[in-house]
């Protein structure tokens, strides 16, 4: 477990410094976006090598729309 997240967090800095100066011009809300999605992405990543059945997104969404499916 402790080399996945070492592996994200080695990803994540390596994307943040890249891309250092445009994100440091960001409006701050766009800031606080970009920090949200590299967090998700973390939960994403954990979760699909962590777990040996991957429920995917498309699948929970199916179970909570499909009683307001008229068909």
């Amino acid at each position: 477990m402790s080399q996945i997240w070492i592996l994200y967090i080695v990803a994540a800095a390596i994307i943040l410094l890249v891309d250092y100066k445009v994100i440091r011009d960001l409006p701050k809300i766009n800031r606080w976006f970009t920090y949200v999605f590299l967090i998700a992405g973390m939960g994403v990543f954990v979760y699909t090598l962590q777990i040996n059945h991957v429920v995917y997104a498309s699948a929970w969404l199916q179970k909570w729309l499909s009683p307001l499916v008229p068909f």
